[in-house]
């Protein structure tokens, strides 16, 4: 059975003195919540387990959540135990102990402050506005959607031409003669791709053709003689909100929180009596 030892000092020391800052709070909170344990007629339940599981958590990894519940419910009993006997001890006179729990009382103060203000600030109204602004400032990027039969001789190309003006379906085409093994199996499709991003060559071939029109002439490049149809033209679609909402919305917490720091700072009064040193850049591999 796992217990208090399965975590590091420095955990137990945050959730020990993170306990005693609210464990009164917490049960009361907590009267009609699950009880999972009792100790000595404390009662810890699903809330206290709740508390835990934030500074527990990435010790446990991917634990099974019965597991997970059970290892969390003996540290909270051990907690319990050790605790209750700290304060017979008279720990909770000592100055060591008041250092750290006034310590650990200002970190939970700021952590529940700047959430709570950074939460009001970081709405989702605010994260799809900034997503809003930032697509209107992304200048548009047209791309155009290619097929290709790649041949090894002129000759084999002008047949290819010939094939196609009678009618014969691209893609057939493509798939049955093309010596581009990649694009072959899907008629010789390429995908939209912007100006500069394929071989000069085939830029400059296909920048006059239409939708639906393909190339008259072989085009020569270092791999051979290419047949180009120009399937379509659009400009790129801009990522969809939900894909980058995260990204957003973490970018504009960070920034919130930094405000919100910074305002208070500012209208603080402070004294700082070491001097100020810019802490050593880390070694990026870069020679700056």
């Amino acid at each position: 059975m796992r217990s208090l030892s399965f975590f590091t000092p420095q955990a137990l020391k945050r959730l020990a003195c993170a306990t005693l800052l609210t464990t009164s709070a917490t049960l009361a909170y907590a009267q009609d919540d699950e009880v999972v344990a009792r100790v000595a007629g404390h009662e810890i339940t699903r809330a206290d387990v709740a508390v835990a599981e934030e500074m527990y958590g990435p010790q446990l990894g991917q634990m099974p959540s019965d597991a997970r519940l059970s290892v969390i419910v003996n540290a909270l009993i051990e907690l319990r135990i050790v605790s209750e006997a700290a304060r017979e001890a008279g720990v909770t006179e000592q100055d060591d102990f008041k250092r750290q729990l006034a310590f650990f009382e200002a970190q939970t103060l700021r952590s529940i402050f700047v959430e709570q203000r950074v939460a009001a600030a970081v709405t989702d109204e605010a994260v799809r506005a900034a997503y809003d602004q930032q697509i209107a400032s992304i200048p548009s990027v047209p791309e155009r959607r290619l097929r290709h039969i790649l041949v090894a001789s002129e000759a084999e190309a002008r047949e290819i031409i010939a094939a196609l003006s009678s009618g014969q379906p691209f893609a057939e085409l493509a798939q049955a003669h093309s010596l581009d093994a990649v694009s072959k199996a899907n008629g010789g499709d390429l995908g939209f791709l912007p100006e500069g991003q394929i071989m000069p060559e085939i830029d400059e071939a296909v920048s006059g053709l239409e939708s639906g029109e393909f190339t008259q002439d072989p085009v020569e490049t270092a791999f051979g003689f290419h047949v180009v149809l120009l399937e379509d033209m659009r400009d790129r679609p801009a990522p969809a909100f939900e894909t980058v909402a995260p990204q957003i919305r973490q970018s504009l917490a960070a920034a919130a929180e930094r405000r919100v720091i910074d305002e208070l700072r500012t209208s603080a009064e402070v004294e700082k009596l070491v001097p100020d040193v810019a802490p050593p850049q880390e070694d990026d591999g870069h020679d700056h």
